[in-house]
């Protein structure tokens, strides 16, 4: 580190010089082998709090050799890389019986009278030390360690001892103040989880828009838009099997059983079955190169996270588009993925582009342009926990096509489903707005940690 002018009454010193380094505390002679001490690994180190956490008690004679020897009162500083980059380092304080064994990948520095650990502890802390100690690496790779030269040459700034005292005491207000904000920016993408879902069980019901329908009471309801879907599916179905399928939905339509005492009057309650047609994909072979990266977008069911899709991460030649039972699905179409144990089934996307798609998931086609499809992928995000539900069993985990063909639907007329949708796309920009200005003030809180410290080893504290 190169020297810069200190405050009146500080000096220049090396750790080497106030801190017994690596040195095997002679008190460990008096210990019986049954003597319980602290073990400590490199895990047992918190980089981002700089302390021991969850050591465990070894006896003395299963850890005396082969390990790094501590007491109370010493720094430990992990050596090798990446822990050394990450910042393992810490006191050793309450360790059992007042001493530990670790990882051989520590340095151990022992403050002499000149400093107190602290000191040396929040010194080692910067990121400029880190930095200057990874430029003196040594090793070979993946096994780059700080040696011992470093640590013994590294030069390092000493106030009085009461002055140590006092810039510690500053660095740890400041530095519990930072905490508690950054503790608090880092709730910020839990509450913004909550305030979507809170926004979308809104929505979903009727209660964003009631100011709305009350301006629009003479809007074509949702009963009269159910019946007219069908009538339009029927025109447009191209398939025999499809054309029976909708033809006993219409003789099977009772505006009747569409009531729902939860969900405004203007509205119905229905299922996916009524309002789209669902199906699956394929995937063709991967055995035969000419069917795969051509100009056809494929997608996958890991593509599918609550999401618009605009592209694809593969694409299908018109080789292996004629050579399996895919079909190039419309914009605008939903998707839902159908098997996952993780969080992939259930969750959702809207093509903004033809694709096709795997077996994995069902696609909803809504060719007939009267269901807003981010209203239909808005509302499949709000029952996401239910639709996991519907697909549980003690086999697989998985929904199908008909399990999806299933789901109930709360539909609104077509206008206030384009209203629905511009209320929650404008809320979640604000959702959006609140959680990377969190990202931005925890990204700068770290910063200022630094910065803090940079001032204090330079007296501006």
């Amino acid at each position: 580190m190169e020297r810069y002018e200190l405050p009146d009454g500080w000096e220049w010193s090396t750790l080497g010089e106030c801190c017994l380094i690596n040195s095997r505390d002679p008190n460990l002679k008096e210990l019986s082998n049954g003597t319980l001490v602290s073990f400590v690994p490199m895990a047992a180190v918190d980089a981002n709090q700089g302390v021991i956490a969850n050591p465990v008690d070894r006896p003395f004679n299963e850890v005396r050799k082969g390990f790094t020897p501590f007491s109370d009162g010493d720094v430990i500083f992990a050596k090798i890389t990446p822990s050394m980059e990450n910042g393992k380092a810490a006191i050793a304080s309450g360790l059992t019986n007042g001493f530990g064994f670790g990882s051989t990948e520590f340095h151990v520095m022992r403050p002499q009278e000149s400093v107190i650990a602290e000191w040396v502890f929040y010194f080692i802390r910067q990121q400029s030390f880190r930095d200057e100690a990874k430029g003196n690496f040594a090793g070979t790779a993946g096994q780059l360690r700080v040696p011992e030269k470093f640590i013994l040459n590294a030069d390092i700034p000493l106030p009085p001892i009461p002055e140590q005292q006092r810039i510690v005491a500053k660095i740890e207000s400041l530095f519990e103040q930072s905490r508690a904000a950054r503790a608090a920016l880092m709730r910020v993408p839990a509450l913004m989880a909550q305030f979507r879902r809170a926004v979308l069980a809104s929505a979903m019901s009727g209660r964003l828009t009631e100011d709305w329908r009350k301006q629009n009471s003479t809007i074509e309801n949702a009963n009269d838009l159910l019946q007219r879907i069908l009538v339009r599916r029927l025109e447009l179905a191209q398939r025999k099997t499809e054309r029976t399928h909708i033809e006993e939905l219409l003789k099977c339509f009772s505006a009747d059983e569409l009531y729902s005492a939860d969900l405004p009057e203007s509205w119905a309650y229905t299922v996916i079955d009524n309002i789209g047609m669902v199906c699956n994909g394929s995937t063709p072979s991967r055995k035969m190169p000419g069917y795969w990266n051509g100009n056809i977008p494929w997608i996958s069911s890991g593509e599918v996270q609550n999401c618009i899709i605009r592209e694809t991460r593969e694409k299908i030649t018109q080789e292996g588009y004629d050579n399996s039972s895919v079909r190039i699905l419309p914009k605008g179409t939903v998707l839902l993925a159908m098997i996952g144990e993780g969080k992939t089934r259930g969750q959702s996307a809207v093509l903004e582009i033809e694709a096709c798609i795997n077996q994995n998931m069902a696609a909803i086609v809504l060719d007939h342009n009267l269901i807003e499809s981010k209203y239909l992928w808005y509302w499949l995000q709000s029952i996401y926990d239910a639709n996991r539900q519907v697909g549980s069993g003690s086999g697989p985990q998985a929904l199908n096509c008909q399990r999806v063909r299933e789901i109930p639907f709360a539909l609104p007329p077509l206008g206030e489903q384009v209203e629905i949708v511009q209320y929650i796309e404008a809320l979640f920009a604000q959702a959006d707005i609140v959680e990377q200005a969190a990202s931005v003030s925890l990204r700068r809180a770290g910063q200022l940690e630094q910065s803090i410290l940079a001032r204090a080893f330079r007296g501006g504290l």
